[in-house]
């Protein structure tokens, strides 16, 4: 009897219990054995195509209400608020943003598994199209796909957790080890893109949008380069990423199309590497398989302004897809201190609002009132708009952010107002042109210096660095890149994470809207007063640890199925 291949889904977390290998060696229908399916060109692009749906699924998939790698990464920032109705809100995965999980919290194992899954699915293309099974160019660019894909998941993995296992190959019966370090694992990816390079294509040219949902030698070269940072080999980096950032095949956007890089008119546009490609894909299943499988389903909502806080609720201001949960707000003093750095560059604008512009401002936000009335005059006391909350708007300023925020455009009507259908990028050019600076700094801050003016030139920004140095980087990629992912793992690795989060835990801003605090007497304008509320409500203080926080623990489901991990990282260790 020929071993079967199951699901992937079937070993979620399970691909670390050996007692159930036994469960893949039965008889079953309508399927093809390894030693019949694995065999041609069409096979090796079958295996790949089905990686990279799982990468799809998996990582830019939906929990319901939230996603893993999206709430994970940017709620455990420290210019992010959680944000939603109150402390209470979303308590799944607001504890990120409270450093208030343990090893059993549900987004710490939801990400871990999904991270480890697509790893598997990138795993089976090696193991059965790779050596000297790979005779073929489709063959080689399935692998090299499949190992730079992987590489991309055990970077992240690395980022998250600390020395989790390095999984080279698929598990059969030996269970995973923790790594050695954090360095080995970035080292090896690094190595994994760079020996991938050759058998992988160039991007055709910037219109190339099919190279931007494929791996190309420009995301592995993007991979190395973020490894080699997180290793500490600035060499490395330069050497693997200035091909990159010369390269004719990319190009930062204009400025007046800046926003459009976070919704569907960007989509495969020629500042991004790569992109989870979306559709909605009936053929899954209606309206459950194709906005569920193939989208953010109610993502949407949580990152949406909160509608019951808003006049009119969900559909005004017309910016907004749907009525919003008002979770991921932006913190206050950062958004201050890019308002000062940025002024109205359009960096800005599409990151966040000011006052003026979420209440008078047709194009940028749009209330349904604005059709008929036309001066100013009249939209400042306007009762059919504004902030109603009596009790402040929990953890929400002065300014609105729209960055991440679900426009009408980004949704498929028909399957819903609430499935993000933007592709989710996880790798554009700025984020490369900002690596490369960083490695640059000291050896060779004239070439950092003109690729952070490249950045600032094109936001628009009203301030150009006349030196740089490494805060000049710190602040120019916090503005440029705030809710894509980076801003944890960079203020960890720069060794800054205590003193950036002691400025801002429990430090919450509550939102009120003087026309409506006034009665009608006062123009609508946001205020916002700073609360405690876990320390004057609950009585509880927040803090961030030094030595635990700066990583989630290894989960302790895991734990419980492999006897051969362990949690190594201080703060979590137990006796």
């Amino acid at each position: 009897m020929k071993k079967i291949i199951y699901s992937i889904a079937l070993l979620s977390g399970m691909v670390f219990l050996n007692s159930c290998e036994d469960m893949l060696d039965i008889e079953q229908k309508a399927t093809s054995s390894t030693d019949t399916f694995y065999k041609t060109d069409a096979d090796a692009e079958s295996a790949v195509t089905a990686m990279y749906a799982t990468y799809i699924g998996e990582i830019g998939g939906t929990e319901g209400i939230w996603n893993a790698y999206i709430m994970g990464l940017n709620y455990s920032s420290d210019d992010v608020f959680a944000a939603g109705g109150d402390t209470n809100d979303h308590a799944d995965f607001r504890t990120l943003n409270e450093f208030n999980y343990d090893p059993t919290s549900l987004p710490i194992g939801t990400l871990y598994n999904h991270i480890y899954k697509a790893i598997y699915s990138a795993n089976l293309v090696i193991n059965y199209f790779g050596g000297e099974k790979a005779d073929t160019p489709v063959k080689k660019q399935a692998v090299a796909e499949a190992r730079v894909m992987r590489a991309w998941a055990h970077m992240l993995a690395a980022q998250v957790y600390y020395r989790p296992p390095l999984v080279d190959h698929l598990i059969v019966d030996d269970k995973p080890v923790n790594a050695e370090s954090q360095k080995a694992i970035f080292d090896w990816c690094y190595t994994e893109c760079t020996e991938a390079l050759a058998d992988l294509p160039q991007r055709n040219g910037k219109d190339d949008k099919e190279g931007t949902w494929r791996v190309t030698q420009g995301f592995a070269r993007f991979v190395a380069g973020k490894s080699a940072l997180f290793a500490g080999d600035n060499d490395k980096v330069y050497s693997v990423m200035k091909p990159l950032v010369e390269s004719s095949n990319y190009a930062l956007v204009p400025g007046e199309r800046f926003r459009d890089l976070f919704h569907i008119e960007g989509d495969g546009c020629e500042e991004k590497i790569f992109e989870f490609n979306y559709s909605t894909n009936t053929a899954l299943g209606g309206t459950w398989g194709g906005s569920i499988q193939r989208g953010r389903w109610m993502v949407a909502n949580v990152l949406n302004w909160r509608g019951d806080d808003i006049v009119g609720g969900g559909m005004n201001p017309q910016i907004c897809s749907t009525g919003g949960w008002g979770g991921g707000s932006i913190n206050h003093e950062f958004a201050h201190k890019m308002l000062a750095n940025d002024g109205d560059s359009y960096r800005r604008k599409a990151t966040f609002l000011t006052s003026d512009e979420f209440f008078y401002d047709e194009e940028l936000c749009g209330w349904a009132s604005d059709a008929t009335l036309k001066t100013r005059a009249e939209k400042e006391f306007d009762a059919n708009r504004g902030i109603k909350n009596s009790n402040g708007s929990f953890a929400r300023s002065d300014v609105m952010e729209v960055k991440m925020m679900c426009h009408p455009n980004d949704v498929d009507l028909s399957v819903g107002d609430n499935c993000n259908n933007t592709n989710m990028c996880i790798a554009r050019l700025a984020e490369a042109y900002l690596i490369y600076a960083e490695a640059c700094l000291t050896e060779a801050p004239a070439e950092a210096k003109k690729y952070i003016n490249m950045i600032q030139q094109r936001a628009g920004s009203q301030t150009i660095s006349e030196s740089v140095n490494l805060q000049v980087l710190q602040d120019e990629k916090q503005y440029e890149l705030w809710f894509e992912g980076c801003r944890w793992h960079d203020i960890v690795r720069w060794g800054i994470a205590k003193e950036c989060y002691d400025k801002v835990l429990d430090n919450i801003p509550y939102q009120f809207d003087e026309y409506w605090t006034s009665d009608g007497a006062k123009p609508h304008k946001l205020v916002y007063e700073v609360r405690h509320p876990w320390k004057d409500i609950k009585g509880v203080t927040i803090q961030f640890i030094e030595g635990k926080n700066e990583y989630w623990p290894i989960p302790q489901s895991v734990l419980e199925v492999n006897d051969q991990m362990t949690q190594v990282y201080g703060g979590w260790v137990t006796e």
